[in-house]
């Protein structure tokens, strides 16, 4: 009695082209995964790269992608490509998407006006605002310098006010009293002034009422 096995289909030899593509694939996915991590933390405090939810969003949702780039193009067994392909593929899709919503959801979409200019023009007072359920208000010093432009982590004032409440202070206007020094007038006419430091443009001191930053 004979027995008859089906041969199996031969598993074709791994070409240098793709063991190529596949190490482009990972030194370029490298390369903007931990750009777009850099840009998520933004230590400069870049008013450029002001969008931390989608940077992060863009680098974990690349980390799938190129993960499954890579293993169809190293993966000899065509099912097992096709099928790690298909699983890298939806995976991305779901990360992706849920990033995506986590940064819309974090993304607080400030209204920016510079409100003051030092006298040199080389510093700002910027106001941010955003009104949602959480009113907020900062002001920052910024200086302008096109792409490089940067502000200051910490705010000269910070308001936070939840929906129906109304914050104790408030700000009527912001001027320079000397290159680095701003001076706050709030609606009841009192001032009060901070200093800043002009390399990393943080105040001496930040005025607070109900800011969680």
């Amino acid at each position: 009695m004979s027995s008859f096995t089906t041969p199996r289909a031969p598993i074709a030899p791994l070409s240098r082209i793709r063991v190529r593509a596949a190490l482009a694939v990972i030194a370029v996915s490298a390369v903007l995964i931990v750009g777009s991590a850099v840009a998520a933390w933004n230590p400069w405090n870049f008013v450029r790269l002001g969008f931390g939810g989608y940077w992060f969003a863009a680098a974990v949702t690349l980390t799938p992608l190129a993960g499954g780039v890579v293993a169809v193009l190293l993966i000899r067994n065509k099912a097992a490509a096709i099928t790690i392909g298909v699983v890298s593929a939806v995976l991305t899709l779901i990360v992706a998407v849920g990033s995506s919503f986590l940064a819309l959801l974090t993304d607080p979409e400030w209204d920016r006006t510079v409100l003051a200019v030092s006298p040199s023009g080389r510093f700002q007072v910027v106001s941010l605002k955003q009104d949602s359920l959480t009113s907020r208000w900062k002001l920052v010093v910024s200086r302008p310098d096109g792409i490089l432009t940067r502000e200051s982590t910490r705010p000269v004032v910070c308001i936070e006010a939840g929906f129906g409440d109304f914050p104790n202070i408030r700000v009527e206007s912001a001027r320079f009293v000397a290159e680095h020094e701003v001076e706050v007038t709030l609606q009841d006419k009192k001032t009060w002034r901070t200093q800043f430091d002009p390399d990393d443009l943080e105040p001496a001191q930040t005025l607070e009422d109900g800011c969680s930053r």
